[in-house]
């Protein structure tokens, strides 16, 4: 009987959360319309697994509709460390079905997703779907940034796979078991980095769920502010240590240069910025973010080649350890205003075709659905 139960699992959904507070109805409700049977007696269902992190199960149930609660795993674990990386891995340590999945929870699908998902991936015998996005009102996140009218048998770099950081979709058991990927616990953020790195440039099959049901990122969720301010070591530390990594010295050039060119792009001067705008850019910072950007371009030559001039000139700032919040500030403000010719052209105009490169990148971006 126990196996019979274990092999009608198609898919494993995995939620974490963090505190009762949290919409977990809202996520459930939207599982329960994704268009798998939930009735263990049935052949090809969901199971939903939901890792109550550092707090009791009971108030999370609650908030479940009635209807609901028995169609839901609520599984208790504690680990006394603020990061989704270990209720992930507890979660996906449980899972025995074809597929497993991970949601936040904040977040829900549009219905009948995680259905089509399957439908599709099975067609491109693939052992990953990446799952389009969307925020709740309807707007599309824009990674990753795939080639027009690819699907499947995506390039990790051709297809700008590394832009996607959040493993969002549905992936093979077997693929995580045999890779052995898992979360790491250690870092303040960036936890899902070395995961999705790993599991892009696995030589897994790869496909795209190009106008399929999405998934949707709603903004309600709690913004919480640490009441001491992490170094920008700290923030940054997955970043340096997954470059200096046995597993990325074993990448080939292009692909390392393709993991390091999103690093400055979205981590480093995404770091840049918060700390600008909110003015607490310093002479510590500076010099830290300096040593983590050399670090990178140690690790792969080049990679700042198809950034745009905008880029660049703030790239110039963090390598001279600009102290200046107002200065970093601009520069970064530069580097987002697309009506600035800087931002459409690199440095070096033998990467104007790169597919890192602005003009291409953006365009790429503008046709994605």
């Amino acid at each position: 009987m126990e196996t019979a139960y274990m092999d009608s699992v198609l898919v494993e959904m995995v939620v974490a959360v963090h505190t009762p507070n949290r919409p977990i109805e809202r996520v459930v409700a939207s599982l329960m319309a994704a268009g798998l049977p939930t009735d263990p007696s049935l052949p090809g269902r969901l199971r939903v697994t939901v890792v109550c992190h550092n707090t009791p199960a009971g108030p999370i149930r609650d908030r479940v509709a009635p209807e609901h609660q028995e169609r839901v795993r609520f599984v208790e674990f504690s680990d006394g460390i603020a990061s989704p990386a270990g209720p992930f891995n507890h979660g996906m340590s449980l899972a025995t079905g074809t597929w497993v999945s991970i949601m936040g929870s904040d977040d829900s699908l549009e219905p009948d997703a995680l259905a089509r998902w399957v439908q599709a991936a099975e067609h491109d015998g693939a052992d990953v779907l990446i799952a389009p996005m969307a925020h709740a009102d309807g707007v599309p996140i824009r990674t990753p940034v795939v080639r027009r009218n690819r699907r499947s048998n995506l390039d990790p770099v051709s297809d700008r796979l590394t832009y996607r950081t959040a493993p969002l979709g549905i992936m093979k058991l077997s693929l995580v078991q045999s890779l052995g990927l898992v979360f790491p616990t250690r870092y303040a953020t960036g936890e899902d980095q070395s995961f999705s790195a790993n599991l892009w440039f696995s030589g897994a099959r790869i496909s795209y769920g190009r106008g399929l049901p999405r998934y949707l990122v709603h903004d309600d969720a709690v913004v919480r502010v640490t009441a001491t301010p992490r170094s920008v070591a700290e923030d940054l530390a997955f970043a340096s240590e997954l470059v200096e990594s046995r597993w990325f010295a074993g990448l080939s050039v292009k692909e390392r240069r393709a993991i390091v060119t999103k690093l400055l792009r979205v981590h480093v001067f995404g770091h840049v910025m918060l700390r600008a705008e909110a003015g607490s850019w310093c002479a510590r910072d500076a010099v830290e973010m300096a040593v983590v950007a050399r670090g990178l371009l140690f690790a792969a030559p080049r990679a700042a080649r198809p950034l745009s001039l905008a880029d660049r000139s703030l790239l110039d700032a963090v390598a001279r350890e600009e102290p200046d919040a107002a200065a970093m500030k601009s520069l970064s403000t530069l580097r987002r205003t697309f009506s600035n010719p800087r931002t459409w052209l690199p440095r070096d105009v033998s990467a104007l075709l790169h597919p890192e490169a602005p003009l291409r990148f953006m365009s790429a971006s503008a046709l994605m659905s």
